[in-house]
């Protein structure tokens, strides 16, 4: 893992969602400028990445909401 995007600050920090942009800003900016230098407009690069972000929320929902369901389950059939 790149030392830039390390975590130091602890899991239950107010702050925690800030520092996790802070982390990940130098990278974003490098993916833009790549994606720029090869001739994506700035919408384009926005769209792309705003598609990108909801694909993975979505997956990441689906993901939990599959874990929490195999977790009811076994819990229902254990009692």
């Amino acid at each position: 893992m790149p030392k830039a995007l390390a975590q130091n600050i602890r899991h239950d920090h107010p702050d925690r969602d800030l520092e996790c942009q802070r982390a990940l800003d130098d990278d974003f900016h490098l993916l833009i400028a790549l994606a720029e230098s090869e001739g994506w407009t700035w919408q384009e690069i926005a769209l792309a990445l705003m598609e990108l972000t909801e694909d993975y929320v979505m997956a990441m929902r689906l993901d939990a909401e599959m874990k929490q369901g195999v977790s009811a389950a076994v819990s229902r059939t254990l009692h």
